[in-house]
């Protein structure tokens, strides 16, 4: 316990000492944590957006011609034991008119003459949950086609290779963008624990001289690196959380009532603690580089 309240002297004295450098570097830490933790949300986000998405893709298997009830049954059975497939249904012409009157509602008159022979029969084939993804989907589709009485096969394939090359990117970037960060943050705190011990030079000498050993000198700069990192990351989750409030504070009302389906979400709560601790394990090894670097003792 001693050496504890000590040690937390220590390096209360030390931020005290050196207190504009000390909120300058944490200043620093948060920015580059809160530029890296917008690109998580951005990814968070869009993940989340792709499996709901991905939730409610199914294939429309269009059909050449109108099958004969005999035909049909066997048709729907077979394609209901396709491997990704969990529910297969019958959509005749007259069915596919009655849709799409419903979705034109009060411009239903904008059909008016036109017979529900001119749509093609289809299957609506609904995938089983590991298959809804733009790679496993391929599989299915491939299947697919070895019947012949499938004319055409529309899932979105455009839209859900480039929603997920879209999602791709961020990551990419976010992972790239992140690895260049911790870089100059570590850094950042290395050189400013540089300082710090630099300023103490003598006070540390002496504690040498008198049998401290490496370890009881060390410790309170180690500690004084978490503490920058945890400030740092925690000011940057209130700037990331200020600004998700702001977002939806300033928005257009048209994309706000747009978004009304697409719910935004802050990050959980398991993440924030994942960010919390990369930003004091970040500290650490800041101030174990600057340690290492200045702190050299013999024997």
């Amino acid at each position: 316990m001693f050496f504890l309240r000590y040690f937390f002297r220590r390096t209360l004295q030390n931020i005290r000492g050196n207190l504009l450098l000390n909120l300058g570097t944490i200043s620093v830490i948060a920015i580059s944590m809160l530029i890296f933790s917008a690109f998580s949300l951005i990814a968070f986000n869009l993940t989340s957006l792709l499996k709901a998405w991905e939730d409610k893709i199914e294939i429309i298997a269009y059909l050449s011609r109108r099958p004969a009830p005999g035909d049909l049954d066997v048709l729907l059975k077979n394609v209901g034991l396709l491997h990704g497939v969990e529910r297969v249904k019958y959509i005749s012409s007259s069915e596919a008119m009655s849709f799409m009157e419903t979705k034109l509602g009060s411009q239903r008159n904008l059909l008016e003459g036109v017979q529900p022979d001119v749509l093609p029969p289809s299957l609506e084939i609904q995938l089983a949950k590991e298959y809804r993804n733009s790679v496993r989907i391929k599989e299915v589709v491939s299947q697919l086609r070895q019947f012949s009485q499938i004319e055409e096969i529309q899932y979105g394939k455009e839209w859900v290779e480039t929603f997920s090359g879209l999602l791709h990117v961020v990551r990419v970037t976010q992972w790239i963008l992140g690895g260049l960060l911790i870089a100059a943050m570590t850094f950042i705190i290395a050189n400013t624990v540089q300082l710090t011990i630099s300023s103490r030079r003598e006070e540390i000498g002496v504690m040498h001289l008198v049998g401290a050993s490496p370890a009881f000198i060390q410790v309170p700069f180690y500690i004084e690196g978490l503490v920058q990192g945890l400030l740092g990351a925690q000011l940057a989750i209130v700037l990331l959380f200020l600004l998700y409030k702001l977002f939806f504070i300033y928005i257009p009302l048209p994309v706000k009532e747009s978004l009304e389906k697409v719910p935004i979400a802050f990050m959980p709560p398991e993440t924030i603690v994942w960010f919390l601790s990369g930003g004091m394990v970040l500290g650490f090894f800041g101030s174990l580089v600057a340690s290492i670097k200045i702190l050299k003792y013999s024997g």
